[in-house]
């Protein structure tokens, strides 16, 4: 909420005090703890909305906003979005190896959707402890919330790269048919498709998406933590490259 559009009612004599007092003028009661509760009162779905829309056309001045009111509906939301994404590449997957009938198929994407929810859940309360432990160590002063926040938002890149992934394998993954009782099979039919390139397509908005989330992170983490960009940069961008060589490393093992 802007400072600007705040109006301040005084709670002892209920006058509205003028724009910027934080004395009553007709009472002389302190107006402190009223204005920023005002300021910082909880975030709603409409005033979310607000902030993913700013996230997109001006973020850099929306970080400053979310610094100072942190919440995690923004999390929440992206977290539910980026599951739906990553169950829609699932469902690709088991879609294009043709392993269980078309009726199957919507039971598949519900449970993927709901097992699925835990993976971007610890990566964000994982994320979060690490960056948080990191700007400690650099002296930052953002609070466990507001990193939280600053994590949680970041991800709305990842939102775009996995359901723009999703849709992706579900048009233009190859198709293969293994034997349904042949596991080998299926695993090399598997690992066809996430090495095809469609898959290594997938794979490189994968990390376009995680380094785009990096930056948002650092526009909300440097006003929260009071840092330069460069320890912003460190501080972000050390949990993020180790992520990066672990999922290259994996996709290159498998």
């Amino acid at each position: 909420m802007s400072t600007e559009d705040v109006i301040i009612r005084c709670p002892i004599c209920n006058e509205v005090s003028p724009q910027g007092y934080l004395l009553c003028p007709f009472c002389g009661a302190d107006l402190t703890v009223t204005y920023e509760q005002k300021i910082f009162a909880p975030v709603t779905y409409k005033e979310f909305w607000f902030r993913f829309k700013s996230l997109i056309v001006k973020p850099r001045v929306i970080a400053q906003e979310i610094a100072d009111n942190p919440d995690t509906k923004g999390a929440f939301l992206f977290i539910i979005a980026i599951s739906l994404g990553l169950s829609l590449q699932v469902l690709s997957f088991v879609m294009h190896t043709r392993l269980l009938a078309w009726k199957f198929y919507p039971v598949v994407f519900l449970v993927g959707w709901i097992t699925i929810l835990l993976l971007p859940t610890l990566v964000w309360l994982l994320g979060s402890w690490v960056i948080r432990l990191m700007t400690r160590l650099l002296g930052g002063k953002a609070s466990r919330k507001q990193i939280r926040a600053a994590v949680g938002y970041g991800m709305m890149p990842i939102v775009f790269s996995e359901l723009i992934n999703g849709i992706l394998f579900l048009i233009a993954l190859p198709w293969r048919e293994p034997d349904s009782y042949d596991f080998s099979g299926i695993y090399a039919d598997m690992s066809f498709l996430r090495h095809s390139f469609i898959g290594v397509i997938g794979l490189i908005i994968h990390f376009l998406g995680l380094a785009a989330a990096s930056i948002y992170m650092v526009f909300i983490i440097k006003p929260a933590s009071e840092f330069s960009w460069l320890e912003t940069a460190i501080a972000t961008g050390i949990p993020m490259i180790i992520y990066l060589v672990l999922m290259i490393i994996y996709f290159i093992g498998t």
